[in-house]
């Protein structure tokens, strides 16, 4: 019988739904994996909400301050489930100067201060476990470093946000706008009062930026990535989509091209027939290229008490057994990617302009796009009897830098009453 003796520091959301799975799992532990996880101590801001705690764990100690936690000797895992940076880099560095085993959810973390995590980690022969930092309870870490280990992955796409996909799937379904959309995605609990993290596309770019750089084993830092949210999404956008035989997701992207690695968050078209496209809701999903196994889809519930903590628990079990046995074999630093540049990517192009109504408008639009070597596909009008007037162009494959020189040149255009926007059009998924 193996004892893993733990600390949890956070015992918010996550940090309850773990204590409720090892309470509720404790005995097929110990009977199926000869594995006893005594919680030594439990760590909260907030001691109040641990009433029930102390009658579920009743030796555990019970504290209000994490450095009674990090770094104690009688402990070998810490599971940081506090958030945010800078005191949870402060748990992560004392635990791992202790030589203690560190499980974390931390993506914000792990994508901003990763590297000097990691490498001192390496220099005191310790290990960390972050499944649950990316897709909550979607098993993609795992995935990437042992079941694909002797692939080559070209790919990875993910809807890997439940508030935006929440809300793109409101909108499309109940002829929603952005703002009615968020303002349901906040009274169910998925979207906080400023949902900026989120809906600006940042909560991604770190996800992409952790499980990309396991990908390619190139690091691929959060400021390389192109990001963009989806606050400028409207009904309309939802509604041509649709009729184009589109759906609109924030989609996280690393691709190899040409031996350089494309990173990007943004919102996208994907076709309806594609298998990606009919994740909805809070649903999260990585869709994988690899040379070899072919494409694959993960699914499953991205976020949440016991999701995520299910993930939480599966490190602690996997990185607890190997501690005092397996020598560090997972690599989390690397050298630096080469990035592509991402105004030079070529790919269809939705682009809808608000315009005064008045004959001439389309030629207008055209001559711009032509003189950028935007080639137009289709064009369709709604009808109205009133200004403004919104004129959808599909362009055929281009550059993203001639769009970008085009709507530049367009919206200063007095026919043009909005800001126009650009949608890709991800047709090779």
């Amino acid at each position: 019988m193996k004892t893993i003796r733990v600390g949890l520091i956070g015992a918010g959301t996550v940090g309850l739904g773990v204590l409720k799975i090892l309470k509720e799992e404790a005995s097929s532990l110990e009977k199926e994996l000869r594995i006893r996880v005594q919680v030594h101590s439990i760590c909260s801001r907030s001691l109040e909400k641990l009433h029930s705690v102390r009658k579920d764990f009743p030796e555990a100690i019970i504290t209000d301050d994490f450095r009674t936690v990090a770094g104690n000797p009688d402990i070998d895992v810490i599971l940081e489930l506090v958030g945010g940076v800078d005191v949870a880099e402060k748990i992560l560095l004392s635990s791992l100067k202790a030589k203690q085993t560190v499980i974390t959810a931390n993506k914000a973390l792990l994508s901003q201060k990763g590297e000097s995590i990691y490498k001192l980690a390496e220099e005191n022969g310790t290990e960390i476990g972050f499944e649950a930092a990316v897709g909550g309870a979607i098993p993609v870490i795992r995935v990437i470093r042992n079941c694909l280990s002797g692939d080559n992955i070209l790919g990875l796409y993910g809807i890997l946000n439940g508030t935006t996909n929440f809300i793109l799937s409101k909108m499309e379904r109940e002829h929603l706008d952005y703002g009615q959309a968020l303002v349901l995605a906040q009274k169910a609990g998925f979207a906080e009062a400023d949902p900026s993290f989120d809906v600006e596309g940042i909560d991604t770019a770190h996800k992409i930026s952790i499980i990309g750089s396991l990908a390619f084993k190139e690091k691929i830092p959060l400021q390389s990535i192109t990001v963009e949210g989806i606050t400028k999404i409207t009904r309309l956008d939802i509604q041509f989509a649709a009729e184009l035989g589109y759906r609109i997701k924030l989609l996280g992207l690393v691709r190899k091209l040409d031996g350089k690695v494309e990173a990007r968050v943004q919102p996208v078209m994907i076709p309806k027939h594609h298998a990606f496209a009919s994740v909805m809701d809070e649903t999260n999903a990585i869709y994988y290229k690899a040379a070899f196994a072919g494409p694959g889809l993960l699914m499953g519930k991205g976020a949440g008490s016991l999701p995520t903590a299910s993930a939480v628990v599966s490190d602690l079990l996997y990185y607890g057994a190997r501690r005092d046995t397996q020598p560090i074999s997972e690599k989390n630093r690397f050298s630096a990617a080469e990035i592509s540049e991402a105004n030079q990517t070529e790919a269809r192009y939705y682009l809808r302009f608000n315009t005064v109504d008045k004959p001439g408008v389309l030629a207008e639009i055209a001559k711009v796009l032509g003189s950028n070597s935007v080639s137009i596909s289709s064009v369709r009008q709604n009808e109205s009897d009133s200004e403004p007037v919104e004129v959808v162009v599909v362009t055929h494959p281009c550059s993203e830098s001639s769009i970008q020189t085009s709507l530049a040149r367009i919206d200063s255009l007095e026919i043009i009453l909005e800001p126009s926007i650009a949608i890709r059009l991800e047709d090779k998924l």
